[in-house]
């Protein structure tokens, strides 16, 4: 890599670590430009050189954290060929990045206005959603296929798990952190396996 091309690494990194505060603390429609490049510590001018606007910066913000939180996941799910083991570490491992980058999980609580259907977010953002959303739809078939789950509908899982996910994160950042990451990962595991295991719907 070049100088030219490590400074411009320098310069991208430096927005797009500010724009994640910024957006969090702000919310999208709100964050200027302006604002951004000041708290990155660059000029306008510098701004435009690395990013065209600010929504390719909101954009390549979020395809960086999606593409880094797939990889927790399935580095997680790896572990283990049980279908219910599969959904919960996956969930373990969504969440323990999301607690690991807390300013990311603040504006995505911030911006994200329905977790479940994925409404409020990017077209990258909406992708990831739906891959996420077929992985524990097709985990939750194979858990109930495997005897471990009741005839628990995929549509009715996901719905527990992810809102599980949102009020839960949501809690943990409305109480100022109140617990340690490992904490709240075990807490929320414990509790969708005991609301999975005791909930019976129509099959898919």
């Amino acid at each position: 890599m070049t100088l030219v091309e490590e400074r411009h690494a320098l310069y991208r990194a430096l927005v797009l670590d500010a724009a994640e505060r910024e957006f969090a603390q702000q919310g999208y429609a709100d964050t200027k430009v302006t604002a951004i490049a000041r708290a990155a510590g660059v000029s306008l001018a510098t701004f435009y050189k690395a990013f065209p606007g600010k929504e390719e910066v909101w954009n390549e913000l979020h395809r960086r954290r999606n593409t880094d939180l797939r990889a927790r996941v399935d580095e997680r799910i790896a572990a283990t060929d049980q279908p219910l083991e599969r959904i919960l570490t996956g969930v373990a491992g969504a969440v323990s990045y999301l607690a690991d980058h807390p300013t990311y999980l603040e504006l995505n609580l911030r911006t994200a206005s329905g977790w479940l259907y994925g409404t409020g977010t990017t077209a990258d953002q909406a992708t990831a959603w739906a891959a996420g959303m077929r992985t524990i739809d097709a985990g939750v078939r194979a858990a109930v296929t495997a005897g471990q789950l009741g005839d628990l509908r995929p549509a009715i899982a996901r719905g527990m798990i992810i809102s599980a996910l949102q009020v839960w994160l949501a809690d943990w950042v409305d109480s100022g952190y109140d617990r340690e990451p490992d904490a709240l990962v075990d807490d929320l595991v414990a509790h969708l396996r005991r609301l999975l295991t005791t909930t019976t719907g129509s099959p898919a």
